[in-house]
């Protein structure tokens, strides 16, 4: 997932943002994107703007630090029926410690509030997308978005793809204000090798979306933001 970390730095840099203020390192990287948490020490996120860092700070830098967004990686190969529960579990986590963290002034300040987003990467082949997968509800209903005609009087029936529930929980996520945005990148062995190797199976939650998102964001609360000329951040 290093490519998309680079790729969102030379985005914010096109929006006239000092790579100095890019992090996306871990815990040993000279440019350490660790945020404080609530339910643990520290959190690594995988790319984080922050202007007036403590030990590392920009020329020019002053003031109490400013946190500007945040964002989470994720991608899914193998075993996508076992590990996909964990990976969402891992993502509502670290979404909710997030927010409790910026509740109770872990990151200094309120205003300007810190954008967080949320990028998945999946390799799904196209006819896994519509692929049903069983659901239990023994006790009370399946919430109504798992839900398929008739499955009310059923313990199991199929409900949606493991493609699907993800496109549910960007739906549900960002809904519910836990992440400001949110990609959702899907792809096989099939398209690997193409120029575009990709689909993105809910337009909405593209990277195109995702990006214009992070761009209001930086425009509307970094200070000295512009559209560089001919950079990705003037194509999107």
């Amino acid at each position: 997932m290093d490519g998309f970390a680079v790729s969102i730095r030379d985005f914010l840099i096109g929006l006239n943002v000092k790579p100095e203020h890019i992090f996306a390192g871990g815990h040993l990287s000279t440019s350490p994107s660790i945020l404080p948490s609530y339910f643990r020490p520290s959190k690594n996120w995988d790319l984080i703007v922050l202007a007036n860092s403590r030990f590392h700070s920009a020329k020019g830098d002053k003031g109490e630090p400013v946190l500007y967004a945040a964002t989470e990686f994720k991608s899914q190969d193998k075993s996508i029926g076992n590990n996909q529960n964990n990976r969402l579990e891992e993502s509502l986590g670290n979404a909710t410690d997030f927010w409790t963290t910026y509740e109770h002034d872990g990151f200094v300040r309120q205003l300007p509030r810190p954008w967080l987003g949320y990028l998945f990467v999946g390799k799904y082949d196209p006819a896994s997308d519509g692929k049903a997968v069983k659901i239990k509800q023994p006790h009370f209903e399946a919430m109504t978005p798992f839900r398929t005609p008739g499955s009310s009087d059923l313990e199991s029936f199929d409900g949606p793809s493991y493609a699907e529930r993800y496109k549910i929980f960007m739906k549900q996520s960002i809904g519910s204000r836990l992440y400001d945005a949110g990609a959702f990148i899907v792809t096989d062995e099939a398209i690997a090798a193409k120029k575009i190797n990709h689909r993105i199976p809910l337009p909405e939650f593209g990277s195109a979306n995702f990006l214009r998102s992070l761009k209001a964001q930086m425009l509307a609360h970094y200070p000295g933001a512009k559209i560089k000329p001919g950079s990705l951040a003037s194509k999107i």
